[in-house]
Protein backbone atom coordinates (compact mmCIF):
# COMPACT_ATOMS: atom_id res chain seq x y z
CA UNK A 1 0.00 0.00 0.00
CA UNK A 2 2.76 2.70 0.74
CA UNK A 3 4.53 1.64 -3.04
CA UNK A 4 0.90 2.45 -4.18
CA UNK A 5 0.40 5.74 -1.60
CA UNK A 6 3.91 6.94 -3.05
CA UNK A 7 3.00 6.49 -6.72
CA UNK A 8 -0.29 8.09 -6.30
CA UNK A 9 1.46 11.27 -4.80
CA UNK A 10 3.63 11.57 -7.22
CA UNK A 11 1.21 11.57 -10.15
CA UNK A 12 -0.47 14.32 -8.24
CA UNK A 13 2.69 16.53 -7.82
CA UNK A 14 4.05 15.91 -11.33
CA UNK A 15 0.03 16.68 -12.67
CA UNK A 16 -1.05 19.12 -10.43
CA UNK A 17 -1.03 22.28 -13.18
CA UNK A 18 -3.03 19.72 -15.51
CA UNK A 19 -5.54 18.61 -12.93
CA UNK A 20 -5.92 22.00 -11.79
CA UNK A 21 -6.49 23.25 -14.80
CA UNK A 22 -9.36 20.33 -15.18
CA UNK A 23 -10.65 21.36 -11.93
CA UNK A 24 -10.95 25.22 -13.15
CA UNK A 25 -12.62 24.21 -16.26
CA UNK A 26 -15.31 22.10 -14.25
CA UNK A 27 -15.45 24.61 -11.14
CA UNK A 28 -16.06 27.83 -13.10
CA UNK A 29 -19.06 26.41 -15.10
CA UNK A 30 -20.79 24.15 -12.71
CA UNK A 31 -24.14 24.89 -11.48
CA UNK A 32 -23.43 24.00 -7.76
CA UNK A 33 -20.53 26.67 -7.71
CA UNK A 34 -21.76 30.11 -9.72
CA UNK A 35 -20.00 32.38 -7.85
CA UNK A 36 -16.96 30.81 -9.31
CA UNK A 37 -18.02 31.84 -12.51
CA UNK A 38 -16.62 35.36 -12.46
CA UNK A 39 -13.52 35.01 -10.71
CA UNK A 40 -9.46 35.35 -12.21
CA UNK A 41 -9.70 31.85 -14.02
CA UNK A 42 -5.84 32.09 -12.91
CA UNK A 43 -6.44 32.75 -9.14
CA UNK A 44 -8.54 29.68 -9.14
CA UNK A 45 -5.86 27.64 -11.44
CA UNK A 46 -3.40 28.87 -8.65
CA UNK A 47 -5.34 27.38 -5.38
CA UNK A 48 -5.99 24.04 -7.41
CA UNK A 49 -1.74 23.92 -7.99
CA UNK A 50 -1.46 24.72 -4.14
CA UNK A 51 -4.28 21.87 -2.72
CA UNK A 52 -2.43 19.15 -5.69
CA UNK A 53 1.00 19.93 -3.88
CA UNK A 54 -0.19 19.84 -0.95
CA UNK A 55 -0.54 15.99 -0.35
CA UNK A 56 3.08 14.97 -0.40
CA UNK A 57 3.69 17.17 3.08
CA UNK A 58 0.70 16.29 4.21
CA UNK A 59 1.57 12.37 3.83
CA UNK A 60 5.18 12.99 5.54
CA UNK A 61 4.01 15.56 8.06
CA UNK A 62 4.05 14.23 11.51
CA UNK A 63 0.55 16.55 12.21
CA UNK A 64 -1.09 16.22 8.63
CA UNK A 65 -3.98 18.17 10.30
CA UNK A 66 -1.78 21.13 11.22
CA UNK A 67 -0.02 21.01 7.92
CA UNK A 68 -3.38 21.30 6.31
CA UNK A 69 -3.84 24.52 7.86
CA UNK A 70 -1.21 26.09 5.00
CA UNK A 71 -4.04 25.41 2.05
CA UNK A 72 -7.11 25.94 4.41
CA UNK A 73 -6.33 29.41 5.74
CA UNK A 74 -5.57 30.71 2.39
CA UNK A 75 -7.86 29.08 0.80
CA UNK A 76 -10.58 30.24 3.15
CA UNK A 77 -9.00 33.70 3.13
CA UNK A 78 -8.81 34.56 -0.22
CA UNK A 79 -12.26 33.01 -1.85
CA UNK A 80 -13.95 34.56 1.62
CA UNK A 81 -12.74 38.13 0.46
CA UNK A 82 -14.46 37.04 -3.41
CA UNK A 83 -17.78 36.99 -1.38
CA UNK A 84 -17.71 33.16 -2.34
CA UNK A 85 -20.76 31.70 -0.31
CA UNK A 86 -19.45 28.48 2.24
CA UNK A 87 -21.17 25.84 0.36
CA UNK A 88 -19.48 27.07 -2.64
CA UNK A 89 -15.83 26.84 -1.49
CA UNK A 90 -16.74 23.16 -0.39
CA UNK A 91 -18.63 22.11 -3.06
CA UNK A 92 -15.24 22.83 -5.34
CA UNK A 93 -13.31 20.91 -2.60
CA UNK A 94 -15.56 18.48 -3.54
CA UNK A 95 -14.82 18.58 -7.17
CA UNK A 96 -11.32 18.80 -6.30
CA UNK A 97 -11.28 14.98 -4.60
CA UNK A 98 -12.98 13.95 -7.84
CA UNK A 99 -10.71 15.59 -10.29
CA UNK A 100 -8.19 13.63 -8.65
CA UNK A 101 -9.34 10.57 -8.76
CA UNK A 102 -10.90 10.85 -12.14
CA UNK A 103 -7.51 12.19 -13.78
CA UNK A 104 -5.49 9.38 -11.77
CA UNK A 105 -8.34 6.61 -13.60
CA UNK A 106 -7.78 8.32 -16.58
CA UNK A 107 -3.81 8.20 -16.42
CA UNK A 108 -4.09 3.86 -15.95
CA UNK A 109 -2.41 4.59 -12.69
CA UNK A 110 -5.06 1.57 -11.93
CA UNK A 111 -3.66 -1.08 -13.83
CA UNK A 112 -3.25 -4.61 -11.73
CA UNK A 113 -6.04 -6.25 -10.06
CA UNK A 114 -4.03 -5.82 -6.74
CA UNK A 115 -3.02 -1.83 -7.63
CA UNK A 116 -7.52 -1.37 -7.22
CA UNK A 117 -7.14 -2.86 -3.73
CA UNK A 118 -4.36 -0.58 -2.55
CA UNK A 119 -6.71 2.29 -4.68
CA UNK A 120 -9.67 1.43 -2.48
CA UNK A 121 -7.70 1.38 0.81
CA UNK A 122 -5.72 4.47 0.07
CA UNK A 123 -8.88 6.19 -0.60
CA UNK A 124 -9.35 6.73 2.63
CA UNK A 125 -6.43 8.80 3.51
CA UNK A 126 -7.05 11.10 0.64
CA UNK A 127 -10.85 11.22 2.07
CA UNK A 128 -9.50 11.76 5.55
CA UNK A 129 -7.19 14.88 3.93
CA UNK A 130 -10.22 16.42 2.32
CA UNK A 131 -11.92 15.75 5.83
CA UNK A 132 -9.23 18.27 7.00
CA UNK A 133 -9.47 20.77 4.42
CA UNK A 134 -13.04 20.77 4.64
CA UNK A 135 -13.06 21.29 8.34
CA UNK A 136 -10.30 24.27 8.51
CA UNK A 137 -12.14 26.03 5.62
CA UNK A 138 -15.43 25.87 7.23
CA UNK A 139 -13.84 27.16 10.67
CA UNK A 140 -11.63 29.85 9.30
CA UNK A 141 -14.96 31.18 7.49
CA UNK A 142 -17.00 31.02 10.67
CA UNK A 143 -14.02 33.35 12.08
CA UNK A 144 -13.80 35.31 9.19
CA UNK A 145 -17.66 36.30 9.17
CA UNK A 146 -17.63 36.77 13.13
CA UNK A 147 -14.74 39.33 12.51
CA UNK A 148 -17.11 41.20 9.87
CA UNK A 149 -19.70 41.63 12.25
CA UNK A 150 -17.49 42.03 15.22
CA UNK A 151 -16.26 45.18 13.21
CA UNK A 152 -19.64 46.15 11.76
CA UNK A 153 -20.94 46.52 14.83
CA UNK A 154 -18.10 47.58 16.42
CA UNK A 155 -19.84 51.17 17.23
CA UNK A 156 -23.44 49.97 18.14
CA UNK A 157 -21.25 47.37 20.91
CA UNK A 158 -19.55 50.28 22.53
CA UNK A 159 -22.69 52.10 22.90
CA UNK A 160 -24.03 49.10 24.53
CA UNK A 161 -21.01 48.52 26.68
CA UNK A 162 -20.36 45.15 26.03
CA UNK A 163 -16.58 46.05 27.06
CA UNK A 164 -18.07 45.92 30.44
CA UNK A 165 -18.88 42.85 32.76
CA UNK A 166 -21.94 41.91 34.07
CA UNK A 167 -23.21 44.07 37.28
CA UNK A 168 -20.80 46.89 36.57
CA UNK A 169 -22.64 47.14 32.99
CA UNK A 170 -25.76 47.56 34.64
CA UNK A 171 -25.12 49.90 36.88
CA UNK A 172 -23.08 52.48 34.59
CA UNK A 173 -26.38 51.89 32.17
CA UNK A 174 -29.13 52.79 35.47
CA UNK A 175 -27.00 55.78 36.83
CA UNK A 176 -26.57 56.82 33.02
CA UNK A 177 -29.95 57.07 32.55
CA UNK A 178 -30.89 58.36 35.84
CA UNK A 179 -28.73 61.15 34.99
CA UNK A 180 -30.06 62.04 31.58
CA UNK A 181 -33.78 61.65 32.65
CA UNK A 182 -33.41 64.39 35.71
CA UNK A 183 -31.75 66.50 33.44
CA UNK A 184 -34.65 65.95 30.76
CA UNK A 185 -36.75 67.28 34.09
CA UNK A 186 -35.28 69.96 35.11
CA UNK A 187 -35.21 71.03 31.45
CA UNK A 188 -38.61 70.95 31.09
CA UNK A 189 -39.43 72.82 34.21
CA UNK A 190 -37.00 75.65 32.96
CA UNK A 191 -38.48 75.95 30.00
CA UNK A 192 -41.96 75.54 30.46
CA UNK A 193 -42.29 77.00 34.23
CA UNK A 194 -39.78 79.85 34.08
CA UNK A 195 -39.34 80.60 30.69
CA UNK A 196 -43.36 79.75 30.03
CA UNK A 197 -42.29 78.50 26.41
CA UNK A 198 -42.80 75.23 24.43
CA UNK A 199 -39.54 75.94 22.49
CA UNK A 200 -37.48 72.95 21.11
CA UNK A 201 -35.32 72.19 23.51
CA UNK A 202 -36.96 68.44 23.52
CA UNK A 203 -35.05 67.50 21.06
CA UNK A 204 -31.97 66.42 23.23
CA UNK A 205 -34.65 64.19 24.46
CA UNK A 206 -34.01 61.98 21.51
CA UNK A 207 -30.14 61.01 23.35
CA UNK A 208 -31.83 59.02 26.37
CA UNK A 209 -34.85 57.58 23.94
CA UNK A 210 -32.15 55.89 21.51
CA UNK A 211 -29.80 54.67 24.55
CA UNK A 212 -32.74 53.24 26.58
CA UNK A 213 -33.64 51.46 23.20
CA UNK A 214 -29.91 50.57 22.20
CA UNK A 215 -29.33 48.95 26.25
CA UNK A 216 -32.76 47.15 26.55
CA UNK A 217 -34.46 46.48 23.56
CA UNK A 218 -38.41 47.13 23.44
CA UNK A 219 -38.29 47.38 27.31
CA UNK A 220 -36.56 50.85 27.28
CA UNK A 221 -39.63 52.41 25.32
CA UNK A 222 -40.67 52.59 28.67
CA UNK A 223 -38.02 55.94 28.88
CA UNK A 224 -39.40 57.06 25.77
CA UNK A 225 -43.25 56.46 27.12
CA UNK A 226 -42.04 58.65 30.55
CA UNK A 227 -40.42 61.69 28.69
CA UNK A 228 -43.57 61.94 26.08
CA UNK A 229 -45.71 62.00 29.59
CA UNK A 230 -43.54 64.73 31.57
CA UNK A 231 -43.75 66.53 28.18
CA UNK A 232 -47.62 66.17 28.00
CA UNK A 233 -47.89 66.97 31.72
CA UNK A 234 -45.87 70.14 31.67
CA UNK A 235 -47.54 71.49 28.88
CA UNK A 236 -50.46 70.65 30.76
CA UNK A 237 -49.74 72.68 34.07
CA UNK A 238 -47.61 75.54 33.03
CA UNK A 239 -48.23 76.16 28.89
CA UNK A 240 -52.32 76.34 29.13
CA UNK A 241 -52.88 79.21 26.54
CA UNK A 242 -50.48 77.07 24.07
CA UNK A 243 -51.46 74.67 21.24
CA UNK A 244 -51.43 71.22 22.73
CA UNK A 245 -50.90 69.54 19.16
CA UNK A 246 -47.07 69.97 18.94
CA UNK A 247 -45.94 68.63 22.16
CA UNK A 248 -48.67 65.64 21.48
CA UNK A 249 -46.64 64.98 17.73
CA UNK A 250 -43.17 65.19 19.77
CA UNK A 251 -44.28 62.95 22.46
CA UNK A 252 -46.06 60.30 19.96
CA UNK A 253 -42.21 60.52 18.10
CA UNK A 254 -40.34 59.19 21.12
CA UNK A 255 -42.60 56.21 21.23
CA UNK A 256 -41.96 55.83 18.01
CA UNK A 257 -38.37 56.27 17.76
CA UNK A 258 -37.65 54.27 20.77
CA UNK A 259 -39.78 51.11 19.98
CA UNK A 260 -38.42 51.42 16.14
CA UNK A 261 -34.66 51.27 17.72
CA UNK A 262 -35.44 48.81 20.41
CA UNK A 263 -37.21 46.31 17.67
CA UNK A 264 -33.97 47.23 15.41
CA UNK A 265 -31.67 46.10 18.38
CA UNK A 266 -33.16 42.77 19.28
CA UNK A 267 -32.85 41.70 16.07
CA UNK A 268 -28.97 42.55 16.37
CA UNK A 269 -28.88 41.03 19.26
CA UNK A 270 -30.59 38.07 17.76
CA UNK A 271 -27.64 37.89 14.34
CA UNK A 272 -24.53 38.56 16.69
CA UNK A 273 -25.93 35.41 19.08
CA UNK A 274 -26.37 33.86 15.80
CA UNK A 275 -22.45 34.21 14.72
Amino acid sequence: MQAYASKLIDLIESKAEGIAKQWTADVMKHDRTPSYHSLSKDMVIEQGIKFYKLFRRMSLAESPYEEAKTFSWKYAEDFYREKIPLHEALYALILMRRHLWLYAEFQGTFVTALEKQQAVESLNRTILMFDYVSYQVTEKYQELIIGDVEKKLGAIKTLMMKGLIGGKKSIYKIGLMAIFLLGACILTYYYHATLGTGVIFTHLFYIPTILASIWWGKKGVSVAVFLGALILTSHTLFLKGMPFIDDIIRAFMFVVIGGVVGWLMEGINKVEELY
